[in-house]
Formats: structure tokens, C-alpha cells, sequence
């Protein structure tokens, strides 16, 4: 992921049509959508005041959570895919489906840690922009000294946007989608032979009864009464591989219908991107009022930047955070019809 180290004004992005708008709005506001972001956003009891102990528990806690949300949940899964008929190259595209989806939902719940981190980051500047007066031009200079002391501690912090792993992920679902469209077009062409079979087993057992009945009249053998027996199990076994083919095609649907994620990876990585670019143009402004020392005026000029640049970035991060969480749900939607298409009982 590339991103420009100077500040650069955002181009607007193009507003989204009214069916577009009323859409996402219907889906913030869907039951799973809100089940989702409560179980994110609310701590487990046994786990307040432990997280940030040490990365092994921050890591414990990211685990509990991701298991509470992902639906089915990772083992489930597993567990399914483990009693599912023999087909390696169905199950691999499955369990590579399943695979994808716990990553990106891994990836959208760091993510989510991110901005938690962003925020902490930013309420330095926040709390410093409460306490000063709205015009800038008047600061005092023990009040400079203090916004001076404060863009210090803030230049010490890394960007927290450095996540290109969503580019990853864009790759994978693709090369997955690809995969599977392949075999779709092979299973296709198996139903339609079967169906073809079938039709042709069909007519054969009509045709071979009429010329067993006509031989058993004429001749009376033993060979005509053999053949007519066996077209009556073609039909079956035909229909049977029908069948089997047909589960598998809707299998195969309902994995690529979940490669559609793919879009809200998308727009999370492009509003990941803005958020990089909107952190470097703060730390750039910073390091201008850094480098002139202590001097009232450019630091006056910088606090007068930043309270515009506030309200942006603040939206930003709760945009981000709604696409998240559309993104958590779109995951389990595509998770759950994938799981039940593999959890039917195949002929």
C-alpha cells in the first residue's frame, strides 16, 4: 500500500446513490449488524483489567472475541468439513472459503483494536484543543509551550494505518473466486451429461422392453429377458450422480456468492488508506511547529490546522468502523448458507 508523506487535500469522495445510501443505512441498522459491533465493543467480565497486561493476553482476548462473533464458529466448521463425504477438490475450495473468511474477519477485528489506538493517539490533541481558546491567534505563550510539549509526544507515535494485509486478502478471494468458477463450469457440464444420460436410459428402456417383448414372441431367448433388466437400474444410478452433482453446484454457489466480501475489503482498504494519509498530514503539521521551537505564531498557525482536520478525521474513523462491522456480517451471512449447504445429508 503506498501513501503520500505530505499533506494532501482529500478529494471528496463521489456521494453514493439513493438506493446505494438507503441500502447501507437499512444494513447499520439490521439486528446482526448491531449484535455484531455489541460484541465487539463490549469486554468480556473475567477479562477486564487484564488486557493489556501482556501480548499473551491481548492476544487471548482477540481470540475469545473472534470466536464469540464468527458464525459458524471455526470449529464447527471443522468439525463439519471433517464428516463430509471424500471430495478433495470440492472440500479444498470449501475449506479454503472458510480459511479467507476467518482471516479477513481476523484482519477487521485488529483492525478495530487500530482505531481504538488511533483514538487514544488523538485524544492528546483533543483534550489540548478543549482547554484552548477557539482563537487561535490569541494562545498565550505558557499555552504554546504546552501545545509545543504536546505535539512532541505525538510525533513519538508511529501511524497506526500502516495495514496493507487487506490487499492480501483482495488477492486470495479472487484467486478463490477463479478457482471456483472453474469447477463450476465442469459441474455444469456433469449435470447436463447426466441429464442427457438419464434421457438416454430412459428412451433405452423403453426400446429395449418393446424389443425384448417382440424377441420373447418370436424366439422366445433368454438374452432379450437379460437386457431388458438392466436398463431399469440405469435410470438410478444416473439420477443418483445427478444429484451428487447438483449438491455440489450449490455448494460451489454459495461459496462464490461468499467471495463478495470481497468488495467490503475493499472499501475498509481504501478508507484504511485516507486515514494513513490524514495521519501523516497531522504529523507533518507537527513536525513544521517541532522544528520552528518554541515560536508562538507557527504553532498558532498548526492548533488552527488541526481543529479543522479534527471533525474529518473523527468521521473517518466511525465510517470505518461502520464498514467493519458491515463487513463482520457479510462474512457470517456467506458463512452460514456456505455451512448449511455442506451440513445436508449428500445422496
Amino acid at each position: 500500500m503506498s501513501h503520500s508523506n505530505s499533506t494532501q487535500q482529500q478529494t471528496p469522495s463521489p456521494s453514493p446513490s439513493p438506493n446505494v445510501s438507503r441500502e447501507f443505512d437499512r444494513a447499520i441498522q439490521a439486528p446482526s449488524y448491531n449484535e455484531i459491533r455489541t460484541l465487539i465493543q463490549t469486554p468480556q467480565p473475567h477479562l477486564i483489567g487484564i488486557q493489556q497486561q501482556n501480548e499473551q493476553d491481548e492476544d487471548s482476548h482477540h481470540r475469545d472475541i473472534l470466536t464469540r462473533v464468527l458464525q459458524p464458529d471455526p470449529n464447527s466448521v471443522r468439525e463439519t468439513l471433517a464428516k463430509a463425504k471424500p471430495d478433495s477438490a470440492l472440500t479444498h475450495l470449501v475449506s479454503s472459503y472458510f480459511d479467507h473468511s476467518e482471516t479477513t474477519s481476523h484482519l477487521c477485528l485488529t483492525l478495530v483494536r487500530t482505531i481504538d489506538r488511533a483514538r487514544e493517539m488523538y485524544n492528546l490533541v483533543s483534550e489540548l484543543l478543549s482547554v484552548l481558546p477557539s482563537d487561535s491567534s490569541s494562545l498565550s505563550q505558557p499555552q504554546c509551550d504546552t501545545a509545543y510539549d504536546l505535539f512532541f509526544q505525538f510525533n513519538l507515535r508511529d501511524n497506526p494505518f500502516v495495514f496493507p494485509y487487506f490487499h492480501t486478502i483482495r488477492d486470495s478471494f479472487s484467486d478463490l473466486k477463479d478457482q471456483i468458477k472453474l469447477d463450476r463450469r465442469k459441474c455444469r457440464h456433469r449435470t447436463r451429461l447426466f441429464r442427457n444420460a438419464t434421457v438416454g436410459c430412459a428412451i433405452c428402456g423403453v426400446a429395449t422392453v418393446l424389443i425384448a417383448v417382440v424377441t420373447a414372441v418370436i424366439v422366445a431367448t433368454h438374452a432379450s429377458i437379460g437386457f431388458a433388466v438392466i436398463a431399469p437400474f440405469c435410470i438410478p444410478f444416473h439420477k443418483r450422480r445427478k444429484r451428487k452433482a447438483l449438491a455440489r453446484l450449490k455448494q460451489l454457489d454459495a461459496a462464490e456468492r461468499g467471495t463478495f466480501v470481497v468488495n467490503h475489503a475493499n472499501n475498509i482498504d481504501s478508507l484504511v488508506d485516507r486515514l494513513h494519509t490524514e495521519v501523516e498530514g497531522y504529523k507533518n503539521s507537527v513536525r513544521f511547529a517541532l522544528e520552528k521551537g518554541r515560536d508562538r505564531h507557527p504553532i498558532q498557525n498548526v492548533i488552527k490546522e488541526l481543529r479543522k482536520k479534527q471533525p474529518i478525521f473523527e468521521e473517518l474513523l466511525k465510517e470505518l468502523e461502520k464498514h467493519i462491522y458491515l463487513c463482520f456480517d457479510a462474512v457470517n451471512k456467506a458463512r452460514l448458507a456456505l455451512f448449511e449447504e455442506i451440513s445436508l445429508p449428500q445422496a
